[in-house]
């Protein structure tokens, strides 16, 4: 298993590193008249393959981001189920004091996505998860190449596949992390799975305060970091928080993490 990347230098757009196409020169009209079979070429990718809407089923459900009190949609960023945002939480912000990026609250949006053509045909609905640092894309390995071949997918990790991180024993089991490139939102109305429309989000975002959650005892909240049942704990207090503030608030299945290794790379 190949180590994460270094970090990139920030792409010329800042954002999710782009893709490859943009070396293209191609005049994209005659697409309208029929694209044929795929050959491979780079005209036919841009112009057909990944600008076309796909067959993948779409997938509805929350995904939970812990931030200060800074206010910015989920575009290069990564997000989380509510296992994965606790075990963040824990593993990285009230390790520090003050904590991580001045982090006071936890953040839930519905989002909505829709895998495109070139990873459904590849058998999955869900990409390798990178990593955005100050909403530059890291890595694993480079992004641009991927999303030329695949389009702007999101990505996910199981945290039980300890790749790509976190890559050790967690202690908060069925953990999941996503990445949503901004390229990937592009769009008016649901998300298509075209290249540049594999995601929507809801906005504002729901949230609950950390405070809140912890009863204002940080300390005692977050104990025994390394015992399951007490991490169990956490994430329910969590849910419950968030179900006490929202009490309308549907419930909604989360998606299998379906990235694989083998099949992706």
């Amino acid at each position: 298993t190949p180590a994460p990347a270094p970090p990139s230098p920030a792409p010329a757009d800042g954002g999710d590193g782009g893709d490859d196409r943009g070396t293209c020169s191609c005049t994209c009209g005659w697409a309208s008249d029929g694209c044929g079979a795929d050959d491979g070429s780079c005209c036919w990718k841009q112009c057909c393959s990944l600008n076309e809407p796909s067959s993948a089923q779409s997938h509805t459900f929350y995904v939970y981001r812990a931030q200060s009190e800074a206010t910015y949609p989920p575009k290069n960023v990564n997000a989380a189920n509510l296992v994965g945002v606790m075990w963040y939480l824990q593993h990285e912000v009230v390790i520090e004091d003050p904590p991580k990026f001045g982090i006071s609250r936890v953040l839930r949006y519905k989002v909505q996505t829709k895998a495109p053509s070139r990873l459904l045909a590849s058998g999955m609905n869900f990409g390798v998860r990178y990593a955005y640092d100050s909403g530059v894309c890291t890595g694993p390995g480079k992004c641009s190449p991927e999303f030329g071949r695949y389009g702007h997918f999101v990505g996910c990790n199981r945290f039980e596949s300890m790749y790509p991180y976190p890559n050790e024993e967690t202690y908060f089991p069925g953990g999941v992390w996503y990445s949503f490139p901004g390229n990937g939102t592009k769009c008016v109305g649901a998300p298509t799975g075209a290249d540049t429309c594999t995601y929507t989000y809801s906005w504002p975002p729901d949230e609950v305060t950390i405070d809140d959650l912890v009863a204002g005892d940080w300390e005692t909240f977050f104990a025994d970091g390394e015992n399951v049942t007490a991490n169990q704990r956490k994430v329910d207090a969590l849910a419950s928080l968030f179900k006490e503030k929202y009490p309308e608030t549907e419930d909604l299945t989360e998606p299998d993490c379906d990235f694989s290794f083998a099949k992706f790379w």
